[in-house]
């Protein structure tokens, strides 16, 4: 556990300088990428060749249940806003159904999940061994997020004998009055 929180404390670190806002006074858009071809340094999970584009991905199993990620803080600036979270990366696995999920964790101060869901792979959608595009969106109101205190997002995969592999992680943070 502690090596997980000392790498989304690196991540957060290599990714603040990726981050996008826009300043308008009712809305801030932080638009993220999180590139393994630059800044995984997940190297129980930084996998290499037949990644989705690039040489590097990220893979987890249920042995290494926790992967490559990002960890967005809430400033004062940003409470009292909604926000709307916008994931789009590309998975694979080999056994379907799809068991793993790329994460959202809404924490409070001190770190404990006040809501945690993940965005995954439809049935309809799955193929073996080959990337899927996922995309969702999850919305949550002001009052929600009064005491906020970070959200993480990342790949996870809890149950399965096989790999469940991200790469070109896109995270788009909506904040809106």
């Amino acid at each position: 556990m502690k090596k997980i929180v000392l790498s989304f404390t690196a991540l957060l670190v290599a990714f603040a300088s990726c981050s996008k806002v826009d300043k308008d006074s009712t809305k801030r858009v932080v638009d993220v990428s999180v590139n393994p071809e630059e800044f995984l340094n997940f190297e129980s999970t930084k996998k290499e060749y037949n990644a989705h584009t690039g040489n590097f991905y990220n893979g987890v199993d249920s042995t290494t249940v926790y992967g490559a990620g990002y960890v967005k803080k809430i400033d004062d600036t940003l409470r009292g806003y909604a926000v709307d979270i916008c994931i789009n990366a590309w998975v694979r696995e080999i056994l379907g159904p799809s068991e793993g999920a790329i994460v959202v964790s809404m924490n409070k101060k001190g770190g404990q999940a006040k809501d945690w869901t993940g965005a995954k792979v439809k049935p309809e959608n799955f193929k073996p061994n080959e990337w899927i595009h996922v995309t969702d969106t999850f919305k949550y109101k002001s009052d929600f997020m009064n005491d906020i205190d970070e959200i993480k997002i990342f790949a996870m995969k809890q149950n399965g004998i096989d790999f469940f592999d991200m790469d070109d992680l896109r995270i788009k943070y909506i904040f809106h009055k």
